[in-house]
């Protein structure tokens, strides 16, 4: 009889007593999974998050962290970056989970992919709804998820009648050295006109892009508004000023990867036999940092009247609070707000007091029924219908999903503005 091949035995051992029917004798072994994941930037940490409370919760498996792309001889199943030594593990009939940011994917392969597409719309969202009129966008060429982040980001101004100017690297990649493309990328925000809203691909990005304004003494966000994705927060904190950032549901999408990867492992199936499964990774809220603190409203009755509803979303204003400030007509308000803003007045007072919801979900320890007491809601169902009217979540679910970015150190924190 032929001997298997290294790691082979053990792993079938585990994986027939973890699905056998028959009482067992002991606990069955734990299923040896690894993660060539890396840890350095919050997206991967977020999935990382998501993977390990899926493992708290059911307690089947015994993970070694390879970030160098090294894996056990005898790992029951692997969620990986990298798809470098994939066919090795694939022809062993180790099931694999890829995070995945390439456009060229390995046949028939279960990935975790970010949704660029409405990452990019929610963006687009956040920089008109602060006013701006001028728009622009910083990523890095060849990237796929930068292109598609790119492409939806200005597919959404165009929908609104709105351009976006896109920052172009230089093809010798010698040139892209951050020590020399520093220089063409501040003459570049030099040249655009101003005040401009500008989406960066990530956090890294819009921290470069903030390097490159100071160089060439460009306000921020009074000049340049920038809003950068992943909402890793010692980059964001980190930075003069702070950077805005679009929060991803990062733990959720790696406890779904768990998910799969389990089933994957105990069915004893390989890659090519079992359909391929694609697990979105979705944007959930901007966090508003100083980087977006700003409204870019050249109407002095609109801007006033945003920053009345900015200013007072704790309590529940109306149209006519609004009008009482501005001192106009109510119609004429509510024509000058549409055509500057984009939405009336009513949605966009729902659309700030659910951002106040949200920062109190997320920045506190207070429960639904004392957020609604203190907002100005008769009770929790009320406040539970008006999140869900303009989120399409309740705040129950909102709070669990975003369970992860929570800072409860105090009663409120930073704005927090939702998917619209």
């Amino acid at each position: 009889m032929m001997a298997g091949r290294p790691g082979e035995e053990g792993r079938n051992a585990r994986r027939n007593e973890a699905t056998s029917a028959g009482p067992p004798s002991s606990s069955p072994p734990l299923l040896r999974v690894s993660l060539s994941i890396e840890t350095s930037r919050e997206y991967e940490r977020g999935l990382l998050r998501g993977i390990c409370r899926y493992n708290a919760l059911h307690q089947r498996w015994r993970i070694d962290l390879s970030p160098d792309g090294t894996f056990p001889q005898d790992a029951d199943g692997v969620i990986m970056k990298d798809h470098r030594g994939s066919p090795a593990l694939l022809a062993k009939g180790i099931p694999i989970v890829f995070v995945s940011s390439l456009h060229k994917n390995i046949r028939r392969s279960h990935r975790i992919v970010s949704d660029d597409q409405a990452i990019g719309r929610m963006a687009a969202a956040h920089l008109l709804e602060r006013g701006f009129r001028r728009f622009a966008f910083v990523g890095y060429d060849g990237m796929y998820w930068s292109q598609q982040r790119q492409e939806s980001f200005s597919q959404a101004l165009a929908d609104e009648g709105r351009a976006c100017s896109v920052f172009e690297q230089a093809r010798d990649l010698r040139l892209r050295v951050w020590r020399k493309e520093r220089k063409v990328l501040a003459a570049w925000l030099k040249s655009l006109e101003r005040p401009v809203g500008l989406m960066a691909c990530n956090d890294d990005r819009a921290r470069q892009v903030l390097d490159a304004c100071a160089m060439t003494e460009l306000g921020v966000p009074q000049e340049v508004a920038i809003l950068g994705v992943d909402d890793d927060e010692l980059v964001c904190t980190c930075a003069n000023p702070s950077i805005s950032s679009i929060t991803l549901g990062l733990e959720d999408a790696g406890c779904r990867a768990a998910t799969l990867l389990d089933r994957l492992m105990t069915a004893g199936k390989g890659q090519e036999t079992c359909s391929p499964t694609q697990i979105l990774v979705s944007p959930v809220a901007v966090t508003v940092r100083q980087s977006t603190d700003v409204t870019a409203i050249e109407d002095p009755c609109v801007a006033k009247a945003l920053q009345f509803i900015r200013q007072n979303s704790h309590r529940p204003i109306q149209l006519d609070d609004v009008v009482r400030q501005v001192a106009i007509s109510r119609r004429n308000l509510s024509d000058r707000f549409r055509r500057t803003v984009g939405c009336t007045v009513h949605q966009h007072i729902k659309k700030t007091r659910a951002a106040r919801i949200e920062a109190l979900l997320l920045n506190s320890t207070l429960s639904i029924g004392q957020i609604a007491e203190r907002l100005g809601f008769a009770d929790s169902d009320h406040i539970a219908l008006y999140f869900r009217s303009v989120k399409g979540m309740t705040p129950r679910e909102f709070r669990t999903r975003c369970a992860h970015r929570r800072r409860t150190d105090s009663p409120s924190g930073g704005p927090i503005e939702g998917m619209t």
